[in-house]
């Protein structure tokens, strides 16, 4: 995240404080939405979460003008790990794998919504070479994941009960 007053470049186009306005825009819609979304919301989320994977990859393939805000993808991956949807693990992995920055802010965790077991018998019988490799992620974190421990960590860090 840069300081406040910090100006980034995309495309030879200065924006000014766009990530400050990120930070308001993403707190702006926790405070609307929560983190616990009836199911009726569920796919304006998933289409939020798209458009903002669209304008991470957008910027980083010199694309696009205006980057992805992963605050916002990392609250739209909380809500969809708390509905707990298993096919929503593909949906968190590709947001993950949008950038470095996507990466660095979206917990792998996030795509475990539905639960060890049942994601990776999901994943498994995808047979996909993007369910693999969501598998090799989960490998890396099931031995020390706990959802109890995660939901409280996630209310913890958004400041919600």
């Amino acid at each position: 995240m840069q300081a406040q007053g910090a100006r980034s470049c995309y495309n030879g186009r200065v924006e000014s404080n766009v990530y400050d306005q990120y930070e308001r825009d993403a707190d702006q819609y926790l405070a609307t939405h929560g983190l616990r979304v009836p199911a009726e919301t569920l796919p304006t989320v998933r289409e939020t979460l798209r458009r903002e994977i669209r304008h991470e990859a957008d910027t980083y393939a010199d694309k696009g003008t205006v980057p992805g805000n992963t605050s916002l993808m990392r609250i739209c991956a909380a809500q969809l790990w708390h509905a707990g949807v298993v096919e929503d693990a593909l949906l968190i992995h590709r947001a993950r794998r949008t950038s470095m920055d996507a990466t660095g802010a979206i917990d792998g965790q996030l795509m475990l919504g539905a639960g060890v077991a049942r994601t990776k018998d999901f994943l498994a019988a995808l047979g996909t070479s993007e369910a693999r490799e969501i598998l090799d992620d989960i490998a890396w974190l099931e031995d020390d994941y706990d959802a109890e421990r995660y939901a409280t960590d996630l209310d913890d860090w958004y400041q919600t009960t």
